[in-house]
């Protein structure tokens, strides 16, 4: 019998416990939030993945002149990837839910408490098991003319490679979109993850174009079924 994996979280006064117990072939996910349980009944075979809404909390990630934070499109995907890969039969787990950061109180300087974060959401992905994490994050340039989507994967992982390829080969066939293909990028979250990990920019958010459609519904509706569709892929499931 395996032992529970147990897993805490207080940030900001809202603490969470996801608890995952493999027992007699079944598995059951636990998740308090304030007052409330939801508990699911899981079989043993079902793929686990991390869905990472990237930045959150005091990191916005890319911002506009416009006022729109990139960070609150990737809350918005991860929420709609995640939805749609439960067809699946593919227990996912949010990184977060909501608009927050997993930066201890008093934790000083920009690199500290970013690699404070990004870890954080490492070790929930070990400790949920997780045999993918996908990182979901808006690209920006200066000039604002670059476009498209984008898919990384860490160099030496061949089925990190593998991941973001079926992830990029669904995302180029969104209407419109580029012909880029997955590449290597040398990133922290990824390079530090112990399972195939990738990370997904669904755009520029500083080309005016397509900063209009990273925004509506039906556009990122097409984004999330390409991505849900090449993580199904990955593991071989319609």
């Amino acid at each position: 019998m395996r032992k529970p994996i147990i897993f805490i979280r207080n940030t900001k006064g809202m603490a969470a416990i996801i608890i995952v117990l493999l027992m007699a072939s079944l598995v059951f996910s636990v998740l308090w939030q304030g007052s409330t349980v939801v508990i699911s009944h899981l079989n043993n075979t079902q793929h686990i993945v991390v869905i990472d809404a990237g930045h959150g909390g005091y990191d916005p990630g890319a911002i506009t002149s416009q006022g729109l934070y990139e960070k609150e499109i990737n809350l918005q995907m991860a929420k709609r990837v995640g939805e749609l890969l439960k067809p699946s039969g593919i227990q996912v787990f949010l990184t977060r839910e909501e608009d927050i950061d997993y930066v201890p109180e008093g934790t000083r300087g920009r690199q500290t408490k970013k690699q404070a974060d990004l870890n954080y959401r490492i070790d929930l992905a070990k400790q949920a098991n997780a045999e993918a994490f996908i990182s979901l994050h808006l690209n920006s340039t200066v000039t604002g003319k670059n476009s498209g989507a984008e898919t990384f994967y860490q160099n030496q992982s061949e089925e990190g490679k593998r991941l973001a390829e079926s992830i990029q080969e669904e995302l180029i066939k969104v209407p419109g979109m580029n012909r880029r293909i997955a590449k290597p990028g040398d990133f922290y979250v990824i390079k530090n993850t112990p399972m195939p990990a990738v990370i997904v920019e669904l755009g520029y958010i500083s080309n005016p174009q397509e900063r209009v459609r990273l925004q509506q519904t039906w556009y990122q509706d097409q984004l999330a079924r390409s991505v849900a569709k090449g993580i199904a892929q990955y593991f071989d499931l319609p």
